[in-house]
């Protein structure tokens, strides 16, 4: 400790004290080879938020458990390094990862990463090892920078950087990682990127046939098409609230002519949502993606007569009803509109746990009778959770799967449905894999010499990141893993990699990136009324009850309660 309280001394250029840094982050050199190192920076909150920047961190050792499988022969990159299963080859390659990432589970060769489903594997142990991480202080620009400086004193070779809350601060830290050629990976934000100019002012491209990054050229952004993963947690949550309640322990018609989704008791579903901030593309479009589904529903379900059958065999007649706008005195499309982004009927206003309630907007939504609610503000849900309203809503989480964290904490498990996830991790370890300085591992500290190439030869370094079809997804179970307790309600119902739900993927940012820039210009009536017909235009003449997940890539009614009933706990069960 005394070594680097020395070393801290330096960083009197950007006003701090070593007791500011040292207080809040393991006095270790990060874990991992030469040329493989990555250190997380938090946004000034807790590494262990079971929220954003824990998620996050996740991807730091899940990356480093699967170095080993990522190893090429040569630099042209074209053969991966094989290593027999044997003690002796185990051993080889474990010398290529973290070894805090191996922490509490035996090391394996293939499918590395830690898994919690089938192996019942947790980061916990991991992540007590991991010195991988920095926890700023505070959000000012002091403790930013100072978290900055120890990352790279860590030795990190690539900096991880979650959260827009970096935007003010990042501009410094892409400077010093510059010099020494280092990637800057920035989840769900962007940089402004500048490109070389030919003399008719066009971008000039490279041998890759891309522009040529004049600025910022050594960050990787990631921004998320939350309008996706909103829609697609909408979507399982529609299909499911929208169901003759179902006894989930036994996959039985419950008594009475109830629905799944009836929180409030009227006979009706009902779905609302707020933000805290507003913002674009990283609050509003989860928003909107999930408002969109709900028309969607209206517009190709409701009012259709299902013959459904139990467990049992026991059948039903039921036609789903319109599911009413919770935003919406009236709950209808046509009155749906925000008036500007302090609205509070959909922005609380603030990122504050607690502030949803004081500031009255979710007493609105339960005031509405709205039956189950997305915040799309983070430690928020836990407001949902708490309220203080005659009947507990259900709740769709925001960013990471919250059953695991609000749900717990909040004992209120069995009232989330599912959430509305970006997929941090995956984002996180693609993008290491596309970093110029996570290419190589060396032998010496000054890197003058290589040892080992690793990752693929492309680069993402001077770019915005291709969205791909795993990041902005729901946390539905898939219909394998049987209901139980701790697990969400709702099953998948949307694969953006399959059938016409490819052209969703594509075409639906398109369309909400075309809208206007400010709240009343895209949450609006009309706007969601276009949208939810180009979804019903991909679909051509596939009617929505032949929609299959299997197939098309979203499930329609039918397909969905046939699948969800088999995610149910049968006699068979153990």
């Amino acid at each position: 400790m005394k070594k680097l309280i020395v070393h801290l001394s330096a960083f009197s250029t950007v006003g701090l004290t070593a007791a500011t840094v040292v207080s809040c982050i393991p006095a270790k050199f990060a874990d991992g080879p030469i040329g493989q190192r990555v250190v997380i920076v938090t946004d000034g909150g807790n590494i262990r938020d079971r929220s954003f920047n824990e998620s996050s961190w996740e991807s730091v050792i899940d990356y480093g458990a699967q170095i080993h499988t990522n190893i090429y022969t040569d630099e042209t990159r074209t053969k991966l390094k094989t290593f027999t299963d044997t003690p002796e080859g185990k051993a080889e390659a474990f010398k290529f990862d973290y070894a805090s990432s191996w922490a509490g589970r035996e090391f394996r060769l293939e499918n590395p990463q830690i898994d919690p489903i089938v192996r019942k594997e947790t980061f916990e142990p991991a992540e007590k090892a991991s010195s991988n991480y920095v926890e700023t202080a505070g959000h000012d620009l002091t403790n930013f920078y100072a978290g900055y400086k120890m990352g790279l004193y860590k030795k990190a070779d690539a900096i991880l950087l979650a959260g827009f809350g970096h935007l003010g601060s990042v501009g410094k830290l892409i400077k010093w990682m510059e010099k020494d050629e280092k990637t800057l990976v920035l989840l769900d934000a962007q940089v402004d990127y500048q490109y070389e100019k030919d003399a008719d002012g066009k971008n000039k491209l490279g041998a890759d046939g891309r522009p040529i990054p004049t600025q910022n050229k050594n960050v990787i952004s990631v921004q998320y098409d939350s309008e996706l993963s909103g829609f697609n947690a909408a979507w399982d949550t529609a299909l499911w609230a929208n169901m003759p309640k179902i006894d989930m322990t036994t996959g039985k018609w419950a008594e009475g002519n109830k629905l799944n989704g009836d929180a409030n008791g009227d006979g009706e579903i009902s779905m609302g949502t707020f933000g805290g901030i507003s913002t674009k593309f990283s609050v509003d479009n989860s928003m909107w993606g999930y408002l969109l589904a709900i028309e969607l529903f209206n517009q190709t379900i409701a009012g259709k007569t299902f013959n459904l059958k139990d467990a049992n065999g026991v059948e039903k007649s039921f036609t789903p009803e319109l599911i009413k706008f919770g935003n919406v005195k009236t709950g209808i499309i046509k009155d749906l509109a925000a008036q500007n982004n302090s609205d509070t009927s959909w922005f609380s206003g603030t990122f504050g746990y607690g502030d949803a309630n004081r500031k009255g907007t979710i007493p609105y939504l339960t005031g509405n009778g709205t039956d189950i609610i997305m915040g799309v503000a983070g430690p928020q849900t836990n407001d949902i959770a708490e309220t203080d309203a005659k009947y507990k809503p259900y709740i769709v989480g925001i960013d990471t799967d919250q059953i695991k964290s609000v749900g717990v904490d909040k004992n209120a498990q069995e009232r989330f449905i599912t959430s509305s996830t970006k997929g941090l991790a995956q984002a996180a370890i693609d993008s290491f894999k596309k970093s110029k300085s996570l290419k190589y591992i060396f032998e010496d500290e000054a890197k003058t010499k290589v040892s080992h190439y690793v990752n693929g030869k492309e680069t993402d370094d001077g770019y915005l990141a291709k969205q791909e079809p795993t990041w902005t997804i729901s946390s539905s179970r898939k219909p394998g893993v049987k209901w139980e307790k701790g697990e969400n309600l709702a099953i998948n119902a949307v694969d953006y990699g399959t059938g016409f739900a490819q052209e969703i993927f594509a075409k639906l940012p398109e369309f909400y990136k075309s809208l206007g820039e400010k709240p009343q210009h895209y949450i609006k009536g009309e706007e969601l009324q276009k949208a939810a017909k180009l979804i019903i235009k991909i679909a051509g003449n596939k009617k929505s009850n032949e929609w299959k997940i299997e197939d098309d890539g979203i499930d329609g009614y039918k397909n969905y309660f046939d699948r969800f009933l088999l995610s149910l706990p049968t006699k068979g069960d153990k």
